[in-house]
């Protein structure tokens, strides 16, 4: 594909790939990301980075910023559990006044547990999709 202003590219500028709707595109130099490490990476270390290594950029991304944001919120219920087990040692426990004053540590560590399955999730379908998408151009 020749530039708009009718200059020739140089080699080295047709050498270098491109990314077209955040599908990966493999450079004749490079051999393609291996669809086990990519799913491996995705899902078992931090959802969205085998996905960014497997070319879509834009989505693991995405999904990474998903699963940390996800992960830094469930701390909350870390919290909570630390302060159940102080609650716990004294001898009257109520758990009514218990889950009201943590109800709002609770609902940000619930949300952040959901956060992380949604990319752990999401991950899942994206090394899938690429998976395919590998295998189909071989």
């Amino acid at each position: 594909m020749q530039p708009r202003s009718g200059r020739k590219q140089s080699p080295s500028a047709r050498r270098l790939p491109t990314v077209i709707a955040d599908v990966p595109v493999m450079t004749p130099d490079k051999k393609p990301v291996s669809p086990w490490l990519m799913a491996a990476i995705n899902l078992l270390a931090w959802p969205g980075i085998g996905t960014f290594i497997g070319g879509q950029k834009v989505v693991g991304a995405i999904q990474a910023a998903l699963a940390l944001a996800g992960g830094l919120l469930s701390l909350c219920l870390i919290v909570v559990m630390f302060r159940l087990v102080i609650k716990l040692d004294s001898t009257s426990f109520d758990t009514g006044s218990f889950v009201e004053a943590n109800g709002t540590l609770l609902g940000l560590g619930g949300g952040g547990l959901g956060l992380l399955a949604i990319s752990w999730v999401w991950a899942a379908v994206s090394s899938l999709q690429i998976a395919i998408r590998l295998k189909t151009r071989d």
